[in-house]
Parts: structure tokens; C-alpha cells; sequence
């Protein structure tokens, strides 16, 4: 037996930065030929930026990102000598490589799609070469990860096998990855782990890793298939975007290099900037590990099925086995709604938000939520929901999340729109979770009242008000696909009235009621909610120009150029700009002097009550003047 080699503890636990600009990605130098490409050096941040969200950057990477592998493989294989003046072999690394090992992929699938980034890609397809010249791609060979007791790094070998200690004195644990050798029955242990697992062993032989490479340098990436990632969407519950990013081998990263998607990924997915990001946001509920375990038996036996019609719809539905597997399946927002919702800008992703209303009792543990940091298994993962919250910031992600979107899903959704109609179960489990005992209930119904709006909110859920707006959504007055903002539809006898009042058409009359309530009545939401064309629009905006009962104008962040004669708010992001005498109809908050929107509250009634009171203010000579 060889006598272990041992070093200070911590010694080798270097950590990367995450925060580094693309333009010091790249190559430290390259002296490989088209025949001999790993020959090449890729630096650290090259490496940790290619395998961001797969592979953890802590210790992993040198001057030569691939030596340390390369190193242990040799040094496994019993094939290793240090060279004069070369240090001795190092222990893997925390939350490093090792992960990879019997599950590459990920990193295979990535490597192969269209949206990763040129120089990303060739990091990609190195590290694959290497990898398939190693230990850790032969299946004859098994590896196992743990933990042990002691706080000595070492690595230790003999004909068996070989193991290896790190012990992280920063995180008080030591690290322990073992390898046997082809025959061999157990590798050599200075001490007993406390545990230690087997590795998965899927996907990535050396002939499947070499291929793969072979085909992605000679036809180039895998051409993106939208439509497979709709499939993965439909099959997941995932949003389009982050199913997308799944399919292209990017689940998410929690800590990233900025941007997380340059331009080139953008044009490949063809979502916004906006959509990607909410869809980043809503994988960073997954850790590294999870990711790696989604990924690693998705690739197909032969990697040139890729390239073959139909390649990626059979990958994503790979993916969609995996996921149910790991996660379980979640039902679906509209598109639409989906993008609406990004538009809220909540703590919670936009997807998350959704199954609030869509599955209240089994909505999902957002990212970030205390409990993520505590380890679970897998077969009891969906017992844990959104609404177990252990501290202030999961109150208060949840209860932002819920009164924003509420009065959105009553007021700006379609009737039958699945969001919509879930909005009062939703609202039976949030007050089904605040009557109870035990410390969820608590912490919760801390972070509905905390705060400047804690008491509005409260008096909103409990004073009848919110059973008011709940009982018009559960009433089914509107027509399928109709808007509660669209007076015609809320309160049709309202808009007759206005229309014998003042003489105008029922466009007129409808826009009218539309701009004097409404926060947002911006040009694409009136013809939204209306159905109405652009031509139809103008008809009526110029009808009340004419009779001087609204102004044309362009204003900053309105969205619109017809307003309501009479001051004007401001606002920063993300509250609207409105006319000054409609704010406190609608629970809006504006500065001293009325210049600028301070903060929006709940709505303080129905939409058809509120209607008919700034008709009643307008009939009362108490309208809005110039």
C-alpha cells in the first residue's frame, strides 16, 4: 500500500470568481492541433464559465483547468509520476467535477445545442475528450462519494483501488471519493466513511463521448427545435423559456458569470431578455447535483440521433421522464398569462406565482426558500410547498406574490382562464394555512401584516372586500374570455348610462369608464381587454378628444396618448403613472404635493363598484378637471 500523502486542512479550497466579464473568458494559450485538441489549456474562468450550473467553481480550477483530472486519473490508473518540481496529487475539490463522474450528460447535451456560446462550446468539447481518456468515463471501474469524521486530507492507493480525503475546515467537513479499480474488490481507507454512495453510472462511455465531439466539430450544433421545448413545457409544467434553457443543457445556475445569456443564446431561444431571466429564476430552485441527475441518461444511445429529425422532441421526452421523476408534474399557465405575470416583477418567479393559483395545496417551493437548504428525498419532495415558510423572507415572498396576484388574475385575466378561476381556492388555502397552529401559520401571518401595507392588506382579506372580488369570479357573469376591465362586460347597464348621458357612442362611453378607473389603461391593454383594432381605438380616443372629456398627449411609461384632463403622477418602477384624481379610487398613494405615485394598494372594491363610483363622482360635478 502506498502511505498517504497528507496536507493542511483546507489548503487547496480556492474558490473562483463569479462576476467575471466575458471579454476574460477565453484561452490561457493553445498548442493542440485539429488531431490533438485537449492538448489546449483553458483557464479557470474559461472552465467554471462553461460548466456554470453543472459544475461548482469552488477549488476546482487552476492555470489548467483539466490538470487536476487528468492527474487523479493517472494516479487511479497507477500510471502517475510526478514530474521534477510538479506537486503532489491534490484531493477533488468541494462540490467540483467528481459530481460528473458516470453523468456527463449534461455537459454532452450542452456542448451540442445551438445556443451555447462558440467559445463555451470548445471548453465543452475539450473537457468531454478528456474526460472519455479517463478513468472516470470506463465503466469497468467504480466510484463511490462521502463523508468522513477525520479532519486530514490525504490519498491513498493500492492495487485495488484508491481513495481520497478533503477536509474543508471553513464548511467543518471532509470530503471522501474513492475509486476501484477493474477487479479490484475495495478500495484502500485510512478510515471508515461515516457514509459513502455509489456513483450513478448512465450515459457517456468513452466511444459515446468521442463521438458526440467528433460530430458536433465536423456538422457543428444541434439546430434549436422549438417545438420540442413546447413538448417539454406541456409535459413538465416548466415555462416555455426555462424549458428551452432545458433542452439546450442550461437548467439554471445559482451563482453565474454575467450576463447569464448573451445576445447569441437571446437569438437562439427568441424569448426577451426578461422572459429568460424569470425562466433562470424559476431553475435556480435546483442545485448543481439535481441538475447533473436531470441530464445525465437524456442523450440518446448513438449521439448522432441528435441530428436526426425528430432528435430533440425524443430528448425532450427523456427530460420530461426525468423531470416527473424527480419533481413531479405541474400544471401549465397560457402562454400569455405566463408572460403577463412576468410582468408583475415579484419575488417569486413568474412560474412559481402561477401554481399559486393553479394548485394552491400543492404549490411549489419557490427558490430561496429556507427549506431548500435542508436535504430531502426525492420520493418526498412535493410534500413541501410554498405556503411551509420558516422565515421573514418566505412570508414575504409569499404574501407579496399572493395580493399582487390576486387583484391581477381578477381583473386582467379572461374569464376561464385557468389562473383565474384557481384565484379562489387560492385564497380558501391562504386563509386555511393563516388559522393554523403551527409555526408556517405564524411566520406567515407575520408577513402578511409587517410593513407599511401589512394593515391594508389584512383589512382587505378579512373586511369583506376580497370575498366581494372572489364572489364576481365565481358568480361566471362574464363571458368565456372576457375582461372584468371591460365595463361593457362588468357592468353593461353602467355603460348605457353614460352613453344616453353624454351623448357619445358605447366605444366612447367604454373608454371613457376605462380611463377614468383604471391604473393601466395603456393602448395594447384597452385593445386587449376590448378586442377591439387599432382603427376601432382611435375611432373612440377621438370622440372623447372632441368633446373635450379627455387629452392627447405623450407622457413617460404610459403606454397611451389619451388621458384624462388634469395633474398628472409620476412614478418609478415598477408602479404606473396615473392621472392624479383617480388614485385614491383605486388605492394608489401619491407624494404631498400629488406629483409622484408613491405606492399602490389593493383594489378597494369590485371593478363594476368602482365603475360606478367615478361615474357618480363625474355626475356629481366632481370629475376630473384641466
Amino acid at each position: 500500500m502506498v502511505l498517504p500523502r497528507t496536507r493542511p486542512p483546507n489548503s487547496t479550497n480556492r474558490r473562483a470568481s463569479l462576476s467575471v466579464p466575458s471579454a476574460m473568458i477565453g484561452r490561457m494559450n493553445e498548442n493542440g492541433t485539429a488531431a490533438s485538441r485537449t492538448s489546449r489549456t483553458w483557464n479557470g474562468f474559461a472552465a467554471s464559465a462553461a460548466l456554470q450550473g453543472l459544475v461548482g467553481a469552488s477549488g476546482c480550477w487552476n492555470e489548467d483547468s483539466f490538470a487536476d483530472i487528468r492527474a487523479i486519473g493517472r494516479y487511479i490508473e497507477g500510471s502517475w509520476a510526478p514530474e521534477p518540481g510538479e506537486r503532489d496529487v491534490r484531493p477533488p475539490a468541494a462540490g467540483s467535477w467528481t459530481e460528473v463522474v458516470g453523468r456527463p450528460g449534461a455537459l454532452a447535451l450542452r456542448a451540442a445545442a445551438a445556443a451555447t456560446r462558440p467559445e463555451r462550446r470548445e471548453v465543452l468539447l475539450d473537457f468531454l475528450d478528456m474526460w472519455a481518456q479517463t478513468p472516470f468515463a470506463d465503466p469497468a471501474y467504480r466510484f463511490r462519494l462521502g463523508r468522513l469524521a477525520g479532519t486530514t486530507s490525504f490519498t491513498v492507493r493500492d492495487h485495488q483501488g484508491a481513495s481520497f480525503g478533503l477536509h474543508l475546515s471553513a464548511r467543518r467537513e471532509t470530503l471522501y471519493f474513492e475509486a476501484v479499480l477493474p477487479g479490484g474488490e475495495a478500495a484502500p481507507r485510512p478510515e471508515e466513511p461515516l457514509y459513502a454512495v455509489d456513483c450513478h453510472r448512465g450515459w457517456g462511455t468513452p466511444d459515446q463521448l468521442r463521438r458526440l465531439v467528433e460530430l458536433v466539430r465536423e456538422r457543428g450544433p444541434v439546430t434549436h427545435d422549438a417545438d420540442a421545448a413546447l413538448a417539454l413545457s406541456e409535459a413538465t409544467g416548466l415555462s416555455r423559456p426555462a424549458s428551452a434553457l432545458v433542452l439546450a443543457g442550461n437548467p439554471g445556475a445559482g451563482g453565474y458569470y454575467t450576463p447569464y445569456l448573451d445576445a447569441h443564446e437571446r437569438s437562439v431561444f427568441g424569448f426577451k431578455a426578461g422572459e429568460l431571466e424569470s425562466a433562470r429564476s424559476e431553475l435556480s430552485m435546483l442545485h448543481d447535483d439535481e441538475r447533473l441527475a436531470l441530464l445525465a441518461d437524456v442523450m440518446p444511445t448513438d449521439p448522432e440521433d441528435l441530428w436526426k429529425p425528430g432528435g430533440l422532441v425524443r430528448v425532450a421526452e427523456r427530460i420530461a421522464a426525468a423531470w416527473a421523476e424527480q419533481h413531479g408534474a405541474r400544471p401549465r399557465a397560457p402562454w400569455s398569462t405566463w408572460q403577463a405575470a412576468v410582468a408583475l416583477d415579484t419575488r417569486m418567479p413568474a412560474t412559481h406565482l402561477c401554481h399559486l393559483f393553479l394548485d394552491p395545496a400543492n404549490a411549489t417551493l419557490p427558490p430561496g426558500f429556507y427549506l431548500r437548504v435542508w436535504p430531502c428525498p426525492p420520493e418526498h419532495r412535493h410534500l413541501r410547498t410554498a405556503w411551509d415558510v420558516m422565515g421573514d423572507y418566505d412570508a414575504e415572498t409569499v404574501a407579496d406574490a399572493f395580493f399582487t396576484g390576486l387583484p391581477w388574475a381578477y381583473a386582467d385575466l379572461p374569464a376561464g382562464d385557468p389562473v383565474r378561476d384557481g384565484a379562489p381556492e387560492a385564497v380558501h388555502h391562504f386563509r386555511k394555512v393563516l388559522a393554523g397552529r403551527d409555526s408556517p401559520a405564524r411566520v406567515l401571518h407575520s408577513g402578511v401584516i409587517r410593513g407599511n401595507r401589512g394593515s391594508r392588506r389584512w383589512n382587505w382579506l378579512t373586511d369583506g372586500t376580497c370575498d366581494r372580488v372572489i364572489a364576481r369570479i365565481t358568480a361566471g357573469d362574464l363571458p368565456p374570455g372576457r375582461y372584468e376591465s371591460d365595463p361593457r362586460a362588468c357592468a353593461p347597464d353602467l355603460v348605457a348610462e353614460v352613453v344616453a348621458t353624454l351623448g357619445v357612442s358605447e366605444d366612447a362611453a367604454t373608454l371613457y369608464l376605462q380611463i377614468l378607473l383604471l391604473p393601466v389603461p395603456s393602448d395594447r391593454n384597452v385593445r386587449r381587454w376590448n378586442a377591439w383594432t387599432p382603427a376601432r381605438h382611435k375611432a373612440a380616443a377621438g370622440e372623447l378628444s372632441a368633446r373635450g372629456l379627455a387629452v392627447e398627449d405623450r407622457r413617460a411609461r404610459a403606454g397611451r396618448t389619451l388621458f384624462l384632463p388634469g395633474p398628472w403622477a409620476h412614478a418609478k418602477k415598477p408602479l404606473p403613472p396615473v392621472e392624479s384624481w383617480k388614485a385614491p379610487l383605486i388605492g394608489g398613494q401619491l407624494s404631498a404635493d400629488g406629483s409622484e405615485v408613491r405606492a399602490f394598494e389593493l383594489l378597494p372594491g369590485t371593478l363594476p363598484e368602482l365603475f360606478r363610483e367615478a361615474w357618480r363622482l363625474v355626475r356629481k360635478g366632481e370629475g376630473p378637471t384641466a
